[in-house]
């Protein structure tokens, strides 16, 4: 019987000079999971970017709840994206989406 994973939604806000691609940013983090936890970490933590919540340079990251920290110290290890310099700031963690969508307006 599979089990269903509990999910959580990271808030993070993308600081860097120019406008990055929300699809890049998903990939760099999807990269920097499986680099630091392997392919059976990666499938484990389920991690998938919420385009619709994406406001301005702030993003949202559906992961699995165990894997929190590991998604937020996998950003912190993200330097550059198409060799331009970032920084990813963890805004919150939530528990629903109906909470997100009060923040973000």
């Amino acid at each position: 019987m599979k089990k269903q994973y509990r999910k959580r939604y990271i808030l993070f806000e993308v600081i860097s000079n120019s406008k990055i691609r929300s699809d890049l940013i998903e990939n760099a983090i999807l990269g920097a999971i499986k680099e630091l936890f392997g392919e059976f970490g990666l499938s484990e933590a389920h991690p998938k970017l919420l385009k619709e919540f994406s406001k301005g340079n702030k993003h949202v990251l559906q992961i699995d709840h165990g894997y929190v920290q590991k998604a937020k110290l996998s950003m912190a290890f993200i330097k550059e994206i198409n060799k331009k310099p970032i920084i990813f700031k963890t805004i919150k963690v939530f528990g629903t989406l109906k909470k997100i969508k009060g923040v973000i307006k």
